[in-house]
C-alpha cells in the first residue's frame, strides 16, 4: 500500500510537471494605471524586494506560479511585497542595493497594480498575447471612462469665443445617451455705433438682437463629435451710416432690420475635468438673409453731405433676400451637473 501512494505521488508530480511546461513560462504584471503601461517579471529576471516585515531577497527568478515568486532558496507571496525594484545590470557604488530610478512597484501606490496572469493565459501564445491587448485596452478605457462628459447627464456653458463680438451666450447640453446629446445656445448681441465708414462698409459690432442655435450632437468617441446646427438671428440698428449691402458702395444713412436662418456642419470635442468641461469646435455652412432696410438718403462722395431721398427726410423701405456663409470658430468652458 505504502509502495501504491509512493507512486500516485511521483505520477501526480510528473503530470504537474509536464502542465507546466506545456504552459510555459508564468510572469507577474505590473501596470501603471496612468498610462496602462505593463512592466513584466518573467522568469529569469534580476530583481530586489522589500517585504512588508523588512526582509530582502534579490536575485534571479526561478520560477512564477500563481501569486508566488520562487527564488534559487526561498519564495515570497505577492501579498508580502512592500516595494519591488529592477536590479541594475551595473550599479555604481553611489547606488547601492537598489537604484530609485529602477523601481518597479510600491505597495498602496493608487497608480500601480500587480497582477498574476491566470493559467488559461498561458494556452498558448495567442492567448497570451489576447490576454495582454485586453489587460491593456481596459485600463485604458477605464481611464478614459472617468474624463467621459457622458458621466453626467447636463452641462451649462458659456461661449467665450463671441465675447469678441460683445456678444453673451450661453448653452445648456443634455445627453439622451452614451453617443448622442442635443444642444440648445441663446445669446444676447449688445450693438455698438461705429460711423467711421471709411475703413469698414460691413455694419460688424452695430447690430443688437438676438441670436439662438440648436442642434444634435453625434459623439464618435469619448470626446469628439460631429453636429448639424441650426441658427437664426434677429439683428436691428438704426441710424448708421453704410454700404452694405449696396452694391455700387454708396453710403447710405439707414436702419436695418434682419433674419437669418442658418445650417451647417461643425465638429468639436468637449473634455471633462470633474465638473469642469471646455467644448471647442469649428465648421461652416450657409445662412439665408432677409434684410428689410429704411434708407433715408445718401453721402456725398466729396463733402459728405447726406442728400436726402425725400424732402421730408422720410425714409425708402427695400427688402433683399441674400445668401451668406456661416463660419464656426468657437471655445465654450462651463460645468456638469
Amino acid at each position: 500500500m505504502k509502495q501504491f501512494f509512493t507512486l500516485l505521488f511521483l505520477l501526480i508530480c510528473l503530470a504537474n510537471l509536464s502542465q507546466s511546461q506545456e504552459n510555459g513560462s508564468h510572469e507577474i504584471l505590473i501596470q501603471n494605471l496612468n498610462t496602462s503601461k505593463l512592466t513584466r517579471i518573467s522568469e529569469n529576471s534580476n530583481i530586489s524586494i522589500w517585504t512588508n516585515t523588512g526582509k530582502n531577497i534579490s536575485g534571479r527568478v526561478r520560477l512564477i506560479r500563481a501569486d508566488t515568486i520562487f527564488f534559487k532558496d526561498t519564495l515570497i507571496r505577492i501579498s508580502n511585497i512592500e516595494r519591488l525594484y529592477f536590479k541594475s545590470a551595473l550599479p555604481t557604488p553611489h547606488q547601492g542595493l537598489d537604484d530609485e530610478r529602477r523601481l518597479g512597484y510600491v505597495a498602496g501606490w493608487p497608480n500601480w497594480r500587480i497582477i498574476c496572469p491566470p493559467d488559461s493565459a498561458y494556452r498558448d501564445d495567442w492567448a497570451w498575447e489576447n490576454y495582454l491587448h485586453d489587460l491593456t485596452k481596459k485600463e485604458k478605457e477605464k481611464r478614459l471612462e472617468k474624463l467621459q462628459p457622458f458621466i453626467y447627464k447636463n452641462f451649462l456653458k458659456v461661449n467665450i469665443a463671441k465675447l469678441w463680438h460683445v456678444e453673451l451666450a450661453l448653452s445648456y447640453e443634455r445627453f439622451l445617451n452614451k453617443k448622442i446629446s442635443w444642444e440648445t445656445e441663446i445669446s444676447g448681441i449688445i450693438g455698438i455705433p461705429i460711423d467711421d465708414y471709411t475703413l469698414i462698409n460691413y455694419p460688424l459690432y452695430n447690430y443688437t438682437g438676438f441670436s439662438v442655435t440648436t442642434y444634435p450632437k453625434f459623439y464618435y468617441n469619448t470626446r469628439g463629435y460631429v453636429a448639424l446646427v441650426f441658427m437664426y438671428r434677429n439683428l436691428w440698428f438704426k441710424d448708421q451710416q453704410f454700404a452694405w449691402p449696396d452694391v455700387v458702395d454708396n453710403i447710405h444713412l439707414q436702419d436695418q432690420y434682419r433674419n437669418d436662418f442658418g445650417l451647417s456642419l461643425r465638429f468639436g470635442a468637449m473634455k471633462r475635468f470633474g465638473r469642469f468641461v471646455i467644448d471647442y469646435y469649428f465648421g461652416g455652412g450657409f445662412k439665408f438673409v432677409m434684410l428689410k432696410q429704411n434708407i433715408y438718403g445718401r453721402y456725398d462722395d466729396y463733402d459728405d453731405k447726406i442728400i436726402w431721398n425725400y424732402p421730408d427726410h422720410s425714409a425708402y423701405v427695400t427688402y433683399t433676400d441674400r445668401v451668406g456663409i456661416v463660419i464656426n470658430i468657437g471655445i465654450k468652458i462651463g460645468g456638469a451637473f
